[in-house]
């Protein structure tokens, strides 16, 4: 346990993520521009085709309207991930505590403002499709100082070794867990040992997404 240190049963460690190289959030906001755009695509059709006025041709017209636009609000969303990545001076910066009742994930100060914007785009994200995973974590990263996973309310552990990263799940809560390489094992194996309703997934390396 390089990087952990053991205070009384407690442990604790600080990790720093490149916002470069482990682009998460950039990949997060990604899925939601699709999902608002898939959204509008397939609504519009629908209600000019439910009001009788669709026809091949103002569809065409709208989708060399509309994808144009859709790929300059990438280039946007892009641009405002790099901004957002380089107010941080390119890292995001979490505290963990852990001890045998569960696991806090605690953003440093700067980091919290940030939280409370990326929460609420999840929250929009996980009432559009559906998934109560993104809109709790949504509310959490909007309301709170810190993501809280109790052990034994955990439906599911998974692995990410590529990006250090233990995807530790509620069904209405995803807290996403990072741990240094050479201190990866020990957590997620203390993690997974504490969650009695588990479903445990690790995945090699080779094999993450």
């Amino acid at each position: 346990m390089k990087n952990i240190v053991n205070e009384n049963g407690k442990y604790i460690w600080e990790y720093e993520v490149d916002m470069h190289k482990n682009r998460n959030i950039f990949v997060l906001v990604v899925k939601i521009l699709t999902v608002i755009f898939a959204f509008i695509l397939v609504t519009i059709p629908v209600i000019a085709l439910i009001s009788g006025s669709f026809s091949w041709d103002s569809l065409w017209f709208f989708m060399k309207i509309a994808i144009p636009i859709f790929l300059f609000v990438y280039l946007i969303g892009y641009l405002a991930y790099e901004l957002y990545a380089y107010s941080l001076g390119g890292v995001y910066h979490a505290r963990f505590e852990m001890d045998e009742e569960g696991i806090n994930h605690i953003p440093m100060q700067q980091e919290q403002a940030v939280s409370r914007n990326v929460g609420l785009l999840s929250i929009l994200v996980g009432f559009l499709t559906r998934n109560l995973g993104n809109v709790g974590s949504g509310v959490y990263m909007a309301t709170m100082e810190n993501i809280y996973s109790k052990f034994s309310h955990v439906t599911s552990v998974k692995t990410d070794r590529r990006h250090d990263l233990i995807n530790v799940n509620y069904a209405t809560l995803n807290n996403q867990i990072y741990a240094h390489k050479e201190d990866y094992d020990f957590v997620f194996s203390y993690i997974a040992a504490h969650c009695p309703k588990a479903t445990i997934v690790d995945r090699p390396e080779s094999g993450d997404l």
